[in-house]
C-alpha cells in the first residue's frame, strides 16, 4: 500500500531540507549526531576562556536563529569544543553558563518532542526531570545556584 502525503506536508518537508542545506553551508562548525565529540566528557573552563567560548556560542546561536527561526541553546561540543560551556537564548536574552552542573533532580519526569541543532531536522520524544537545581558560573565570575522547572528545566538539561 502506498501512502501519499498531501502537498502541504510535502512542501513543509522540502522547505526544512532546503533550510538544513543552508545550515550545512553557513555553519560548518556545527557537529552532528555521530560525531564523537558529542559523546565526550567536557573539560572545565576558566572564566576568561568560558566567556570567550560563550560569546562564540552566542554569536553562532543568534545567526542560526536568524536563518532557521529555531534554537534555544548551544553547547561547546556542538561547535567542536570539549569545554563545559553552553548558552541559552530565552526572551531575547542570551545567557552564558560556565561549568554548569545539575546538583538536584525531581523524582517526577515527563516526555516532550524536542529538536536539537546537532540532530538536523530530526526530533524525538525525550524524557527529562520536571525540576532541576543547577549550579554554574556566569561570564563575570559570579557563582549561581538556582532551581528551575517547566521549559527552563527542560532546556537546561539538553
Amino acid at each position: 500500500m502506498v501512502i501519499e502525503y498531501n502537498a502541504t506536508v510535502r512542501e513543509i518537508i522540502i522547505d526544512k531540507i532546503k533550510t538544513f542545506q543552508r545550515v550545512l553551508e553557513e555553519f560548518p562548525e556545527i557537529k552532528y549526531l555521530g560525531d564523537p565529540i558529542l559523546r565526550m566528557k567536557t573539560e572545565t573552563a576558566g572564566i576568561k576562556e568560558g566567556k570567550q567560548i560563550g560569546q562564540r556560542l552566542g554569536e553562532t546561536l543568534v545567526r542560526y536563529r536568524k536563518l532557521t527561526g529555531m534554537g534555544r541553546g548551544l553547547a561547546g561540543p556542538q561547535i567542536g569544543l570539549d569545554k563545559s560551556v553552553f548558552v541559552t537564548f530565552v526572551d531575547n536574552n542570551l545567557q552564558i553558563y560556565i561549568n554548569p552542573m545539575i546538583t538536584g533532580r525531581s523524582n517526577s519526569s515527563n516526555y516532550y518532542r524536542e529538536l536539537c541543532i546537532s540532530s538536523g531536522i530530526m526530533g524525538a520524544d525525550v524524557r527529562r526531570s520536571e525540576e532541576i537545581t543547577l549550579e554554574w558560573t556566569d561570564e563575570n565570575g559570579n557563582s549561581h545556584k538556582q532551581k528551575f522547572d517547566g521549559f527552563m528545566a527542560r532546556l537546561l538539561q539538553t
